[in-house]
């Protein structure tokens, strides 16, 4: 979906780190874990490594698979969202890495637009266009992401194009 939110924007070029067609067969579910984990490897040991995320995401981290092996692994840029609260950010991290986790507030930040409610609006069937633009739109709705119904046969072991956090 990255690849084509950019189609014919200058000076992008997504990773296809996580493409479908690049993954194990096998691999049907990913976490950011396994992706963080991938890029480290790629990186020299002095890089550092960013993982930007809305607030509104940030706030489960904790229920995130091996959550505090994440904050270790990456520097957080959290961004606000219009009805969040930017202490409750760390009210959001595990007990365990609140004294370590390198976070980065960017409390400048409004947009009004979230993963959490595009992904809301296709699995309730909305048109999400106005959103994400017409080409992940598309994508979004030939492939039948997000919709809780289809989501066996989407993401069975043919399909290994679903991801988890």
């Amino acid at each position: 979906m990255v690849a084509l939110a950019t189609a014919g924007e200058d000076g992008f070029f997504p990773s296809r780190l996580e493409d479908p067609e690049l993954i194990a067969a096998d691999r049907v579910v990913t976490y950011s874990i396994d992706t963080v984990r991938r890029l480290k490897h790629m990186l020299e040991p002095s890089d550092r490594l960013f993982f930007l995320i809305g607030i509104d995401a940030f706030l489960g981290i904790a229920k995130w698979r091996e959550p505090e092996a994440l904050l270790r692994e990456a520097e957080f840029l959290v961004a606000n969202r219009p009805g969040f609260s930017l202490p409750d950010v760390l009210e959001a991290l595990p007990e365990g890495v609140r004294a370590t986790a390198r976070l980065h507030l960017l409390a400048s930040v409004q947009s009004p637009i979230s993963a959490t409610q595009i992904r809301s609006a296709a699995r309730r069937g909305r048109d999400v266009e106005h959103l994400v633009g017409p080409a992940v739109a598309d994508y979004i709705r030939t492939a039948h992401l997000y919709r809780p119904s289809d989501r066996a046969a989407v993401c069975g072991p043919a399909a290994p194009a679903c991801s988890a956090r």
